[in-house]
């Protein structure tokens, strides 16, 4: 990249696509990255299509050998970031009802993959930029059916917040996005209280919470309040529950 991008670890999530799609209508170069390389490039097309954006793409598999050294050497060729995008994430194993190894990839994924690709990349990401993570509301309170990877993501939001503080008037600012339930191929068929959120909607809410540096950005807004009243729940009435 010729000039300071982004770099989007996770391109094939819905809510990464919008975001990407929205940085290229700022004019920001990207750097696409994640396991399949053959819908990443789809998405790549798409948008330099749309935009006119000069687009590159990454392989970034976290299961493989070499990871994240490989990736690492990858985006360094590629050039400056003025960001990075963090939006890996399977609900394999949610509930603890999947075996040893579902159950270690779920950790994984959802978190363990994060900090070594995250730190290696400090040294190349712009002091005035900036590291999202999308982590998600399951991890403010563990429930039955989600704990697993509600763990997985409160550990990854406790990761973003740590460093936000370490990098503190010395680096780039760190959000910590916790989504609500969106409509994407990870939430499809679940049944949802109210429905679930249009994808492009929560992206402009990140896009925003980024742009303000804010240090938390719930998306949709309103799952602020629900985890509020969820957390804070006396033991007794929240195990009555069935959520």
């Amino acid at each position: 990249m010729s000039h300071a991008g982004v770099l989007v670890l996770g391109a094939t999530s819905t809510v990464a696509r919008s975001l990407a799609a929205r940085w290229a209508q700022e004019g920001l170069p990207l750097l696409l990255a994640g396991r399949d390389l053959p819908e990443i490039e789809r998405v790549a097309a798409d948008i330099r299509v749309r935009y006119g954006s000069q687009v590159e793409v990454v392989a970034c598999d976290t299961a493989a050998a070499g990871y994240p050294e490989a990736v690492l050497a990858s985006v360094a060729r590629a050039g400056p970031l003025r960001g990075v995008l963090w939006a890996f994430g399977t609900m394999a194993g949610a509930d603890g009802s999947g075996d040893a190894q579902t159950l270690r990839d779920s950790a994984w994924v959802n978190f363990g993959a994060a900090p070594p690709l995250i730190e290696g990349l400090l040294p190349l990401i712009d002091r005035e930029g900036f590291i999202a993570l999308l982590s998600s509301v399951a991890g403010d309170r563990g429930r039955q059916s989600n704990y697993v990877y509600g763990a997985a993501k409160a550990a990854l939001g406790t990761y973003g917040l740590g460093l936000r503080h370490r990098l503190s008037g010395k680096g780039p600012s760190v959000t910590v996005v916790r989504l609500g339930v969106v409509d994407t191929r990870m939430t499809w068929g679940m049944n949802v209280p109210g429905g679930t959120a249009d994808p492009d909607a929560v992206a402009q809410a990140v896009q925003r919470g980024i742009a303000r540096r804010r240090a938390v950005v719930y998306a949709p807004r309103r799952w602020a309040l629900v985890m509020a009243v969820i957390r804070n729940l006396p033991e007794p009435l929240f195990n009555l529950l069935r959520i």
